[in-house]
């Protein structure tokens, strides 16, 4: 589907920019005892543009005035959202083709059958278009490697000997427990494991996902 040749906009041509931070994660085919780390990248917070903000840029770059990018939005988010309930794979132009993806649970019996209780929506994803994959071509990528920079475990371990010296802070998360690593969640977790293997951790009794400190480790008592 092409664009409407009556309406025309003013191209943006400045360079897109995304801001992107390097961080470690463990690798898919690392070695079993989670040390072999390889470096990733992962986009950094950015400001949401909304459909409004599009709007007022709209009327500054073509005919189109806010009101009517509204309008008109209204009508084809009801549209597009009752496409792909019903399982239909989206064209939106040139920007790209919207579809979803569905997930089931793990049958645990050979004989077993789903059932519709078992499914569920797994993803969305959308397709590049030619106009997305054009303004891709000609993205510049600003990256912070601060993240990369080494963790010893002796700094760790004053980290966490402080994290667990504040008040309130008797347990912690694996997400927690990351941003003081300064590693991704899945290398975090690995770590944490070593920590627990080691005895200087453990799991909190009757709880989903919080670590402690073993006795008489990071200022817990014996």
């Amino acid at each position: 589907m092409k664009r409407n040749p009556q309406t025309k906009i003013k191209v943006n041509d400045s360079t897109p920019i995304m801001h992107c931070r390097a961080i470690r994660r463990r690798k898919m085919n690392g070695s079993a005892d989670g040390k072999a780390w390889g470096v990733g990248a992962t986009l950094m917070p950015q400001e949401k543009t909304g459909i409004e903000e599009m709007g007022a840029i709209s009327q500054q770059r073509c005919t189109v005035t806010q009101t009517d990018v509204l309008a008109a939005w209204n009508v084809l988010e009801v549209l597009i959202a009752e496409a792909l309930a019903n399982g239909q794979r989206v064209e939106l132009g040139e920007l790209g083709i919207l579809s979803l993806d569905v997930r089931a649970k793990e049958l645990k019996n050979p004989g077993e059958r789903l059932r519709p209780a078992d499914i569920e929506v797994g993803s969305i994803s959308l397709i590049p278009g030619a106009l997305l994959q054009k303004q891709l071509q000609n993205v510049t990528y600003k990256i912070d490697n601060t993240c990369l920079e080494p963790t010893d475990a002796e700094s760790l371990d004053m980290a966490l000997y402080e994290y667990f010296a504040e008040k309130g802070n008797e347990a912690i998360t694996v997400k927690q427990f990351a941003i003081l690593c300064r590693y991704k969640e899945t290398a975090a977790r690995a770590l944490l494991k070593e920590y627990i293997a080691q005895g200087v951790m453990e799991h909190v009794p009757m709880s989903r996902g919080y670590y402690r400190p073993a006795r008489g480790h990071f200022g817990r008592e014996q």
